[in-house]
């Protein structure tokens, strides 16, 4: 979530990592303008310690409009880092909230990052954010209600709707590192779980809904540059009030036998 002190928690979290003999890389997606698209890129700024570390590698990324919490070119950021094989790639998302969850789809181990006194109970149940972790972290649990954070984490996945899987919920703050060994631990356990049951995570269809997203994102760009008369003739129709969005959409479908 924004706010949770994800930066400073990646960087404590590759300092662990770093004594225990790992390479890591980290591919930081920034919030970007609306109106410039340019992105201030602060998330690098708050992991600077690790600059003189050969065996750290952090590559920043502007969201460039990107709803789902990750940038356009971060799956192929990914793919690279893979390849230079570094032992772990960690991602930091610009901030989920119940849709930003497209990281579900690159990521192996989901870590959602909350606070306490972020929300009332019912900001702790909602099950967008729930439903992707594979370990959900209470930061700053050094303020007030921390403990009452946990519970509640806890207590959700009792609801019918999260029921179907249990996940950690671990305590940290991130700024004197309480708790990032236990962290380092259970994200290391899950990586070999995961490695170990591909299927266990439903590694197709991950890959079939990039891909549909990738196919779409080069689709729309093509329709919106293109001068298909059809899809002009719709769009006339639209704007005169004979016809909605959803109908000229399935008009045009059915035209192009898609």
């Amino acid at each position: 979530m924004p706010g949770s002190g994800k930066s400073t928690l990646i960087s404590a979290l590759v300092a662990e990592l770093r004594g225990r003999g790992k390479t890591i890389a980290v591919a930081a997606i920034d919030p970007s303008s609306p109106f410039s698209g340019g992105a201030v890129l602060a998330d690098r700024c708050r992991m600077s310690r690790h600059q003189g570390d050969s065996g750290v590698y952090i590559r920043s990324l502007s969201a460039r409009g990107c709803v789902g919490g990750l940038s356009a070119g971060t799956g192929r950021v990914v793919e690279v880092l893979k390849a230079a094989a570094f032992d772990l790639v960690l991602i930091e998302s610009v901030g989920a909230g119940q849709s930003e969850v497209d990281i579900r789809d690159i990521a192996k181990v989901c870590v959602v990052v909350c606070t306490p006194n972020s929300g009332d109970d019912v900001q702790a149940i909602k099950s967008g954010i729930l439903e992707i972790a594979d370990i959900l972290v209470v930061n700053k649990s050094d303020l007030a209600d921390a403990g009452r954070a946990v519970q509640q984490l806890t207590e959700a996945q009792n609801l019918p709707s999260n029921a179907w899987r249990r996940v950690p919920v671990l305590p940290t703050v991130a700024t004197d590192a309480s708790g990032i060994a236990v962290l380092a631990d259970r994200i290391l356990e899950q990586i070999d779980t995961t490695d170990g049951a591909p299927g266990n995570r439903n590694h197709t269809n991950r890959i079939r809904r990039r891909l549909v997203r990738a196919i779409s994102q080069k689709l729309e760009q093509r329709l919106l540059d293109s001068d298909d008369e059809y899809l002009v003739k719709l769009c006339t129709r639209v704007l005169r009030g004979q016809q909605s969005f959803e109908d000229a959409a399935a008009a045009w479908v059915a035209d192009k036998k898609l």
